[in-house]
């Protein structure tokens, strides 16, 4: 018997993973890549969420536009707290993972040591996490804990590599 999960109007088997993007926008603030970050992700399974967090109040009005085009959930974080951005990515990217039973990916768009928490949490839920971020602007714990470690500007390099891989 095959468990079905119904998945943006697909039905995938149980063994297909599932894939989620998180992206910490203050932190890489690079939309110019969102194409090839999804290209990237539904090579992997997928694709159920993209969310991507900032103070959307102080951005240029077109970064925002093209990434709800490319049907990224924009999630505005106006509070002027410290690391707000990083406790909303957080709190919605564990809850996500809490109520999947499925194979999930995450991948987390950021370089914050803040993710270091996140992706222990992430693994005690039997879920892969894939850090992208800023090469030179990252953790280097990150890069030992997440499952694979990728820099947002060769995103198309390793596309091109999963490509000839399949």
């Amino acid at each position: 018997m095959t468990n079905n999960h119904r998945t943006a109007g697909r039905s995938t088997d149980q063994q297909q993973a599932l894939v989620s993007i998180y992206w910490d926008y203050q932190n890489i603030p690079n939309y110019k890549r969102a194409k090839d970050l999804l290209i990237f992700a539904s090579g992997l399974g997928y694709v159920v969420n993209q969310k991507v967090y900032d103070n959307w109040k102080q951005r240029n009005k077109t970064v925002q536009e093209t990434l709800a085009h490319l049907k990224f959930q924009c999630f505005d974080v106006s509070l002027s707290i410290k690391n707000a951005v990083d406790f909303y990515l957080s709190m919605n990217c564990c809850s996500e993972a809490s109520m999947s039973s499925y194979p999930h990916t995450f991948i987390i768009v950021s370089g914050d040591g803040y993710g270091e928490i996140l992706i222990h949490d992430l693994h005690e839920k039997g879920k892969k996490v894939i850090i992208v971020a800023r090469q030179g602007n990252d953790s280097h714990n990150l890069k030992k804990l997440a499952d694979q470690f990728y820099s947002i500007d060769e995103l198309p390099k390793s596309i091109e590599t999963y490509k000839l891989a399949a």
